[in-house]
């Protein structure tokens, strides 16, 4: 495993006092822990697993393919709201040298059960305060992370914490729920903003270049399908292509949400 020891202030350097936001957030990511390990962070009510595993696989390919076209190899590559290690440990299956973040100690022993023998390391913090040296990280993915902090300016906070670590030139690659126009969802957890609000956080927070590009809208007729089995895995590929390919005809469409592909470059 490669040392990360390097890259890291002294971590009393990064203590605060949480938040009441973040101690719900805490708490509610820590009552998912009990779950099986994909459905704690995608769909906690797939019980078959077919749509987590479909929803896991997209992302992946959209991690993989995207660090790929910024010549993101063996780099190290902050997963901030890691989660259980779903999607870091395709990372470190590829390659790559793979910091995790999270604010959940429950779902963080998934992870380090999960990934462990692939290498990746995982520290508890919510990400506000990351314990990293300034300009160190080559590249940052992020999976509907920030559509869990639905105060605008703490997201714009955290993003521009995240810049700070990652060196000039490097990527971000986040993919967050977007909508036609903003939506509280989740009791007041969650917010869906739409694509320009999330690129003024963006653009707000010190990064340039950013680009956007729809994944998947949320209720697509072939999701259920997948949910309940009767989609074989063999058209899983076939239906992402169209699942793209809807997105980059029609955008959002206005009753539904879509998960977007965010990338932006650290100045």
């Amino acid at each position: 495993m490669k040392s990360f020891l390097p890259w890291f202030r002294h971590f009393s350097e990064f203590f605060h006092a949480m938040t009441d936001a973040a101690q719900r957030q805490r708490s509610y990511w820590d009552g998912l822990a009990g779950a099986d390990r994909d459905a704690a962070v995608i769909d906690p009510r797939d019980r078959r697993g077919l749509k987590n595993a479909y929803l896991a696989g997209t992302r992946d390919q959209v991690f993989a393919r995207t660090l790929a076209a910024h010549g993101v190899e063996r780099a190290v590559v902050l997963d901030l709201g890691a989660g259980t290690g779903s999607a870091a440990l395709p990372l470190l299956m590829a390659g790559q040298h793979v910091l995790g973040v999270d604010i959940s100690l429950g779902l963080l022993r998934h992870a380090q059960q999960r990934c462990c023998a692939a290498g990746g390391l995982f520290v508890l913090t919510d990400g506000h305060s990351l314990p990293l040296h300034s300009s160190c990280l080559d590249a940052a993915v992020v999976y509907v992370v920030l559509s869990y902090l639905v105060d605008d300016a703490v997201a714009c906070s955290l993003l521009e914490n995240l810049r700070g670590v990652l060196k000039p030139g490097a990527v971000l690659v986040m993919i967050e729920q977007a909508r036609v126009r903003r939506l509280y969802c989740e009791e007041g957890l969650k917010v869906q903003r739409s694509i320009a609000e999330w690129k003024g956080l963006l653009q707000q927070a010190g990064f340039v270049s950013v680009e956007s590009s729809v994944v998947r809208h949320g209720r697509f007729p072939a999701t259920p399908l997948i949910k309940l089995g009767l989609l074989p895995r063999f058209l899983w590929p076939a239906m992402r292509r169209l699942e793209v390919t809807v997105g980059r005809l029609f955008g959002i469409l206005p009753w539904d949400y879509a998960e977007v592909r965010f990338v932006a470059v650290a100045p």
